[in-house]
């Protein structure tokens, strides 16, 4: 990453606070790949994207650091994907805690482990489970507190408002303006760290509960968790959508997007149980392996393994191949597999 230190002196000294340093960060990351994806007869994918983060900060007086951020990104995943992300939080961190406000996502699916491969597989890849896991929605308008407690961590996330993002009103008695709470907790135990999370959504049915152990094993990482999500049936469907277009002021069309029903019928627990197991081959290569069960309260249930395996190449470039198999309950199962290379600038 490429720094520019911005020379704030006289403008500091104006306001009063030369004691401030204030910086402006610029990095990059780019990847190129090929996707062969699962479904029979599905054709191959190839994806380009590129990304440039600029992260702003600053340091008080006193001590605290006020940090934020925007991005100009070609999503790999989406033709043309071009577009500007991020200025929706700032973060405020002093004495190993830190409150980031804005636009936050809770952590629904605690202990939910097994899942490795990137986007080229996961978005890429074509599947489409029938089992229904985490929230409808997680993320919105609200807060994160992170805290140090001894050796141990504490995360709280409150989501306000899930259909707002950087401004609007929070607690709001709107329809569909839901609340997410979440909770997490990570203790080194020994050889052993355990990660413990619960969330709930205020207004409907759903809670989630989980925990994860991770442990050094054979020269490498092992991690099993479990999760338990308790889902609101009607919080997967989608109603009927009208939309209308002008293309003149004398023509007008109207469309419509039908209501669909989601991937459960019935309100339930969702049950997901994995492990995952990396390993350095050598200072340069990487490899992973994970494994996931989850089975939802319409008794569907998948069963996923996932495969990683990447070599660095010096300079911020490397080469991935990752892969995913998927069986079970699904409309679309099968084994995709993806390689290219990843560079960080």
């Amino acid at each position: 990453m490429k720094k520019l230190t911005l020379a704030l002196s006289a403008l500091a000294a104006v306001f009063g606070a030369a004691s401030a340093k204030a910086e402006v960060s610029v990095s990059g990351s780019g990847s190129v790949g090929y996707t062969a994806p699962a479904g029979t007869d599905a054709d191959g994918f190839v994806t380009v994207g590129q990304f440039v983060s600029f992260g702003l900060s600053t340091t008080t007086a006193s001590g605290m650091t006020i940090s934020g951020g925007m991005g100009l990104s070609n999503t790999p995943t989406v033709n043309n994907g071009q577009a500007v992300s991020g200025g929706k939080t700032l973060t405020f961190a002093s004495g190993g805690a830190s409150l980031t406000i804005g636009d936050v996502e809770a952590a629904d699916t605690p202990g939910s482990v097994g899942g490795l491969v990137g986007d080229e597989v996961d978005d890429e890849g074509g599947f489409d489970s029938d089992v229904a896991t985490g929230f409808a929605d997680d993320d919105g308008l609200g807060f994160k507190f992170t805290t140090a407690v001894g050796a141990s961590s504490l995360t709280l996330t409150y989501v306000g408002n899930d259909d707002f993002d950087d401004s609007g009103a929070l607690q709001s008695d709107a329809a569909g303006d839901n609340s997410v709470v979440s909770v997490g907790v990570s203790v080194p135990m020994g050889a052993y760290t355990v990660n413990v999370g619960m969330a709930s959504v205020d207004g409907t049915t759903e809670s989630s509960a989980g925990a994860s152990v991770s442990a050094a094993l054979g020269g490498g990482t092992l991690t099993v968790g479990y999760s338990q999500q308790t889902l609101d049936e009607s919080e997967k469907d989608t109603a009927v959508a009208a939309d209308f277009a002008s293309a003149n002021a004398t023509a007008r069309t109207a469309g419509s997007t039908a209501a669909t029903e989601g991937d459960l019928s019935v309100d339930g627990d969702t049950t997901v149980y994995g492990a995952t197991y990396s390993m350095s081959l050598d200072a340069d290569t990487a490899f992973a392996v994970g494994y996931q069960s989850a089975k939802d309260a319409d008794n569907d249930s998948t069963t996923q393994f996932d495969a990683t395996l990447s070599r660095a190449l010096g300079g911020g470039a490397s080469v991935f191949l990752e892969m995913r198999s998927l069986s079970g309950d699904a409309a679309t199962d099968g084994t995709a597999v993806a390689l290219g290379s990843r560079v960080s600038f």
